[in-house]
């Protein structure tokens, strides 16, 4: 899409996303009907932003509706407030908290600060990225799947 969800849980569930949940569903839809035996899926998302928080409370909605008995395993992160750039992050958190409850089979919640942390402290990276955040959780997905 061309407008994100500016970081609102309500535009990335009521307005944005449900401009775009359909495109989504129909390529998720074509990926799956061309596996042998689909197992479920992977959800990777942010409870903190809009599009994370909203459009994935959405999405997993829809998952379960349309692929009810397939597995739904979520690896998210929980935002902090000592790192925290966005004000609504505490309300998107708890409006997606619900979806997730509902909807997902399995749920790794990952803390934002700790991922700072660990590469701050035991990898010495003084100021950590988004790549060395998402390479740090990308390890520790794989240690699991």
């Amino acid at each position: 899409g061309k407008e994100d969800a500016a970081n609102t849980y309500a535009r990335g569930h009521y307005t944005i996303g449900k401009e775009v949940v359909d495109l989504v569903l129909d390529r998720t839809r074509k990926l799956a009907d061309n596996c042998t035996g689909l197992q479920g899926f992977m959800i990777f998302h942010s409870f903190g932003g809009g599009t994370g928080s909203g459009f994935g409370s959405l999405l997993l909605n829809r998952l379960s509706i349309d692929y009810g008995k397939k597995t739904k395993v979520e690896f998210a992160v929980y935002p902090s407030p000592q790192i925290s750039t966005v004000v609504v992050e505490p309300y998107n958190s708890v409006l997606c908290t619900h979806a997730m409850l509902e909807h997902s089979d399995v749920a790794f919640l990952v803390d934002n600060e700790a991922l700072y942390d660990i590469c701050r402290r035991n990898l010495d990276i003084e100021r950590p990225t988004y790549t060395n955040l998402n390479r740090l959780l990308a390890q520790c997905v794989s240690s699991i799947t």
